[in-house]
């Protein structure tokens, strides 16, 4: 399969897949990137962005986003769960639960997600540019958890915000877990990881008036206990002074 069509944003599911799929090597442990590393031997594109990055920033995104999700279906497990700028992520394949399964990118990933990965029973692809808004996706009326994955970094300031008034009014009260770097992490390195912008800290997010509550994690999950001390001090430094910003919460009710 030849993903070297994709141009512009959709080449940025390339760094995360393969990422992850490098930890399924690295660090086989953390139950991060096996289908990852199955769809890789499909694909052929440059992959050479992704050598730079730092594969174990992907699998703490995952965990994350994994947890919180966990998290919220336990409460509502016939919540949907959708997961926005998919790429081709596999997680809410992965979690338990009963309600549908929500996928929406751009409608090239789309078109390459249902190729390699078609949708199964309950699964629903969607073809938008999320940078417009959250009016293309389906209404869930059995309540929602939102999966952003690194796609608040690919949008400008003002389309972040409107698409976060928009899934506040969309899905309101429903569960979200997103991830993004600070201003001071954006200036070093955000360009060069092909980020448009740097996501606020939660009491700018919390005033902006599209979330009731945010927390962000004190400390790693515990699997990283198997990647190695250096890579796990480096990360939870990034943590505790904010460069890497990882939160979950609840939309507002709007």
């Amino acid at each position: 399969m030849n993903a070297a069509t994709l141009k512009g944003a959709g080449r940025t599911l390339l760094v995360p897949l393969w990422c992850r799929a490098r930890c399924a090597l690295l660090y086989p442990g953390l139950g991060v990137g096996e289908d990852d590393a199955l769809l890789l031997r499909r694909l052929r594109a440059d992959f050479s962005q992704a050598l730079r990055a730092d594969c174990a920033l992907y699998a703490l995104r995952e965990l994350f986003i994994r947890r919180a999700a966990e998290g919220y279906l336990a409460l509502r497990p016939g919540a949907a769960v959708i997961d926005l700028g998919c790429g081709l992520d596999t997680l809410a394949r992965r979690l338990p639960g009963s309600g549908a399964r929500i996928y929406a990118d751009l409608p090239e990933v789309i078109e390459l997600r249902r190729e390699l990965l078609p949708p199964g029973p309950g699964e629903a692809y969607v073809s938008a540019d999320l940078s417009g808004g959250a009016g293309e996706l389906p209404a869930a009326e059995g309540g929602a958890f939102i999966m952003m994955g690194g796609l608040l970094g690919h949008l400008a300031p003002a389309r972040r915000d409107a698409l976060l008034a928009s899934l506040a009014a969309a899905y309101p009260g429903c569960g979200v877990a997103f991830d993004g770097v600070s201003g001071a992490a954006f200036a070093l390195a955000g360009r060069g990881m092909g980020l448009a912008s740097p996501l606020p800290g939660a009491r700018r997010l919390l005033r902006g008036g599209a979330f009731s509550r945010l927390e962000a994690p004190a400390a790693l999950p515990e699997e990283f206990r198997l990647v190695p001390a250096a890579e796990r001090l480096k990360l939870a430094a990034l943590l505790r002074c904010g460069a890497l910003r990882l939160y979950r919460g609840e939309f507002a009710r709007i």
